[in-house]
């Protein structure tokens, strides 16, 4: 297994489960990856941004409940547009607040019957209209992906960009939705449990012979350009820098977990406050907010450009898995795939990369 986050514990839980022996690589000294949850004074935050939990595939749910007592909670973010606190998603009912309400109007009134897919701007336009995608959206994604938004594919705005008229202002609608009470670490260091673990120790396709036997299963969750030594070019990479601050006579600073800011005059792009998920904490002294700086050198988001060349270049890493007859590779995970997915998929990527293991290497 190369790589200790969420994807990379969970099939090694399945195939432990099963009766497997895995060994898991890590090249950060601790396992979790980017969901790890951190905690300073009995006050989580998340020095890779806000990771909820939510999903409709109760096989999913069985599992993660099993590893960690997770709590109800329903996920909600807010926008700054100047002076006004609105919903995310935005909701009709909330936009006559704003100025240009009798703009917005009239080109709601005017939206075509279909988004245009072209690419992510006119996908937006076409959604919501020109007025609100300026003031809510578009200097957002600029800060966010350091790019025009004309450059992105619309896919990046499919099932995360909505204009809602029904007043439901959780973000998410899955029937299972929760938080875990200790924080994602304990979780992972329960999938863990029963394996053999090195930390601190990167893995790149050079090392195979050194740390495998010939005809064993390896399964990459690291990102592929780094597997293979970005042999073929990089990949490119959105990456975060959380900027964190304890607020010790605070009890909640913000009226929602994430609050974005589309402002061109404010760096980052939204700020965190993950003690919002722990309901028994909310009357309770200090917390703590996270500012999200982008463009760093993390890999935080691989990045759907609307020419696919990134995905080509994705596709010209897979090929050369093919072609290594030592060992069978498989990939799963946000890394090693290359996609936009959230917690629940990358779970069931590792699932079914598990039941494929057991089925065909039993």
């Amino acid at each position: 297994m190369i790589g200790a986050g969420l994807t990379g514990a969970t099939v090694a839980s399945e195939l432990t489960r099963h009766g497997y022996r895995v060994r898991v690589y890590e090249q950060a000294d601790v396992v979790g990856g980017h969901v790890r949850t951190e905690w300073l004074r009995g006050i989580p935050y998340e020095p890779h941004g806000a990771h909820i939990f939510h999903t409709d595939d109760t096989e999913v749910w069985n599992l993660v409940t099993r590893h960690a007592r997770f709590l109800p909670y329903e996920h909600r973010v807010t926008i700054r547009v100047r002076t006004h606190q609105l919903s995310w998603p935005l909701q009709r009912s909330e936009l006559h607040q704003l100025e240009e309400w009798p703009l917005i109007e009239k080109e709601l009134a005017a939206l075509p019957p279909e988004p245009d897919r072209t690419n992510f701007e006119t996908y937006c336009r076409s959604l919501m209209g020109r007025t609100l995608y300026d003031l809510c959206i578009r200097n957002y994604t600029t800060k966010q992906w350091g790019r025009d938004p004309e450059t992105l594919s619309a896919s990046v705005a499919h099932n995360r960009v909505e204009l809602r008229d029904d007043d439901h202002r959780g973000l998410f609608r899955d029937r299972y939705q929760g938080w875990p009470e200790n924080g994602y670490a304990e979780l992972v260091e329960s999938l863990l449990d029963h394996t053999e673990t090195h930390l601190g120790t990167p893995i790149t396709h050079t090392d195979l012979n050194d740390i495998t036997r010939p005809g064993e299963p390896v399964v990459i969750t690291s990102a592929l350009d780094d597997f293979y030594n970005t042999e073929e070019g990089p990949l490119e990479w959105r990456g975060v820098r959380l900027e964190s601050q304890y607020l010790p006579h605070t009890t909640l600073h913000q009226p929602s977990m994430v609050t974005n800011e589309p402002d061109l005059d404010t760096p980052w792009t939204r700020t965190i406050e993950t003690k919002w998920a722990l309901p028994h904490l909310h009357h309770t002294p200090g917390t703590i907010i996270m500012r999200e700086h982008p463009g760093t050198t993390a890999k935080h988001y691989p990045v759907p450009d609307n020419t696919n060349t990134n995905k080509t270049l994705q596709t010209i890493y897979e090929n050369k898995l093919t072609t290594h007859t030592r060992n069978p590779l498989t990939t799963a995970g946000r890394l090693a795939t290359y996609r936009y997915i959230n917690m629940d998929q990358a779970i069931r990527q590792a699932l079914d990369t598990a039941h494929h293991i057991t089925q065909n290497h039993p």
